[in-house]
């Protein structure tokens, strides 16, 4: 099945949410500079001005490291809505990151209602691609989400980012992941030429306001960390894919995710 096509299961979707993958993936085909550009203006512009005073940018050398222009797969904890908002406009702004970034959501809202159409076009490019579905018979699709993720990853230039926790963290440790689901590791294993570097992001709330608030008032007492670690080898789980790996590789990714995160915290800590 080819991320390209339409697969038969598109039949369950709503009118709306067929024309917003249509939308969405033609975006993603003809017009890779639109995310590019939205990056900077205005998402960019809204992000930097609740972070920029705030972020804390570690491990940027590991980011360096990876050949140019490869494709690469961020794999990052998950506990605000905007957590790759700000790690895109980080690496765009400290890193000149020139990547075409996309990162899957949810399908609810995003491609089911015309605001979430919306909000994801002008928000973000329509980067927000492709969806990931939770629901009845729609799951189904999740297979062809795959396939594109994997597609992206093919292309030189690009990077998709996910989430192995599946959802937002909501305990009061913000240092402590839920555990790992395969789909990021299903992803990994799809796209062996993609380099997996793990990405931990600390001090989002899910409030826009809050954000700008605390940037212009009380960046000090509001840190924003944004660390990178070492790029995830997986050439030995690669060389045995299926279901089982595929649980195996996400767990390594959550537990590199972790290790950044001790990194962070130790700095926190004065150690």
């Amino acid at each position: 099945m080819k991320g390209g096509d339409d697969p038969a299961q598109f039949h369950v979707l709503s009118r709306t949410e067929r024309a917003a993958l249509r939308f969405a993936g033609f975006c993603a085909r003809r017009l890779p500079w639109l995310s590019m550009l939205v990056s900077f203006f205005p998402m960019g512009a809204l992000v930097w001005a609740g972070t920029g005073r705030r972020v804390h940018v570690r491990g940027l050398e590991h980011l360096k490291a990876l050949p140019a222009n490869s494709p690469i797969l961020l794999v990052a904890n998950h506990r605000s809505f905007f957590d790759f908002f700000v790690v895109l406009v980080t690496l765009r702004i400290r890193a000149g990151f020139r990547h075409r970034v996309y990162f899957p959501v949810r399908s609810e809202f995003f491609y089911s209602h015309l605001l979430g159409v919306l909000v994801n076009l002008i928000g973000a490019g329509m980067s927000m691609y492709p969806p990931v579905f939770r629901t009845g018979p729609k799951r189904a699709l999740n297979r062809w989400s795959l396939d594109v993720c994997a597609g992206l990853l093919g292309r030189a230039g690009t990077a998709v980012g996910v989430h192995p926790e599946g959802t937002r963290g909501r305990g009061g440790d913000p240092f402590t992941l839920l555990p790992a689901r395969p789909g990021a590791g299903r992803i990994a294993l799809a796209a062996p030429a993609a380099r997996v570097l793990p990405v931990f992001v600390l001090g989002l709330s899910n409030h826009i306001p809050t954000e700008v608030i605390r940037n212009l008032t009380a960046p000090g007492r509001h840190p924003l960390w944004v660390a990178f670690g070492p790029e995830i080898d997986l050439s030995d789980v690669r060389e045995q894919p299926g279901a089982a790996n595929a649980r195996e590789a996400s767990e390594r990714c959550r537990s590199a995710i972790q290790a950044v995160g001790e990194t962070v915290r130790q700095e926190m800590a004065g150690g």
